[in-house]
């Protein structure tokens, strides 16, 4: 009889089929809504641009890096291929990393908190692309003088308040 010797980096937890719920659904019908919305608002404005624009913005959200017009869809790209990641990882939270111990009996829950957060994340950071998209171009047309300086607090805020969630939750769900 062959034995398997075991990794010490293995983890031994339950592979569990996870249905999404109707918050779940809500959320990825939004993040795939708004991904759709991105690139047909890359394309629209694509041609309708100066041959230069702001390419990147200073921490008070003014801009302070200029390129070429195509450089407007590096966002959506980047957009694309995250939520592209974030969908193919979410499909293994047997491998995920958790503030507690996993187990049969907590396993169901903490899957489900930890793939309702990257759903949000994913939602989150496709609208914060977006909108940096949409900056850019107000500020390339003349329209606006730049993101805002609330846009940083705001943005560290939209990513961090889950995440601390989420640990709660964690931590209340042992």
């Amino acid at each position: 009889m062959l034995l398997r010797r075991r990794n010490k980096f293995e983890l031994n937890r339950p592979i569990i089929k996870l249905e999404m719920g109707p918050a779940d659904l809500i959320i990825e019908i939004l993040a795939i809504v708004s991904l759709l919305c991105f690139i047909g608002f890359t394309l629209y404005y694509a041609t309708r641009l100066p041959a230069t624009i702001p390419t990147h913005f200073d921490a008070s959200g003014n801009p302070d890096g200029y390129g070429g017009k195509s450089s407007l869809w590096m966002l959506p790209v980047i957009a694309l291929v995250v939520y592209g990641i974030i969908t193919l990882v979410s499909r293994i939270p047997e491998k995920f990393n958790y503030p507690v111990k996993i187990t049969p009996a907590n396993a169901r829950k903490q899957y489900i908190l930890s793939i309702r957060l990257l759903r949000y994340l994913k939602l989150a950071l496709v609208l914060m692309f977006f909108f940096i998209s949409y900056k850019t171009v107000m500020v390339a047309q003349g329209n606006s003088g730049g993101l805002g300086t609330w846009f940083l607090p705001v943005f560290i805020g939209v990513f961090l308040s889950p995440i601390i969630i989420y640990y709660i939750l964690a931590q209340q769900s042992r």
